[in-house]
């Protein structure tokens, strides 16, 4: 929490914050040996970054401009990203960690855009609503609901109890597609 708010201005107070793992090949930094423990922050509206000491150019990038190499990353950050990307991608099957994604309350529409765009899929809206309302204390209804721009009002739901999704959320899942 130290560095994200030293090295980026953001509160990590805010956000999911879990031990990825640790990274210490000795050729991994050419300057010398470097052991790096990465955490994943995960959190919803997060403010622009204001670069630290050793982090002086800090700006988000979209991960997909990152994932297939279209901006370079420094040593084996990669591979750190790619650890990361899939770390989440599992988490969404098994847990309840989509809904960090989203503010206090949320339609099933934005938290399914979370699915899609860390899966990387589209997954289909009535199956993706069965499912979701299907699986114990995922979310709960609030009772409110939201006027969308156009359209129907969007019933408004919060995370429920659960942590832990059962029956989980599968990648791929023909019932999600």
């Amino acid at each position: 929490m130290r560095e994200l708010w030293e090295e980026a201005g953001v509160d990590g107070g805010r956000l999911h914050l879990e031990q990825l793992g640790a990274y210490g090949d000795p050729r991994r930094d050419p300057r010398g040996r470097v052991v790096t423990i990465a955490y994943l922050a995960l959190g919803p509206d997060l403010p622009v970054p204001v670069g630290g000491t050793d982090a002086r150019c800090a700006y988000w990038a979209p991960v997909s401009e990152l994932a297939d190499g279209t901006k370079e990353l420094a040593f084996d950050h990669s591979v750190i990203l790619a650890d990361a990307l899939e770390e989440i991608r599992r988490k969404l099957e098994y847990t309840a960690v989509a809904t960090v994604f989203c503010g206090d309350s949320f339609t099933l529409s934005e938290l399914r855009a979370v699915y899609e765009v860390i899966w990387g899929q589209c997954l289909d809206p009535s199956n993706f609503r069965r499912t979701v309302l299907n699986t114990a204390e995922f979310v709960q209804p609030t009772g409110e609901r939201r006027l969308p721009p156009t359209g129907r009002p969007a019933a408004l739901y919060r995370r429920g109890s659960a942590w832990l999704l059962s029956p989980p959320l599968l990648r791929g899942a023909g019932h999600l597609a």
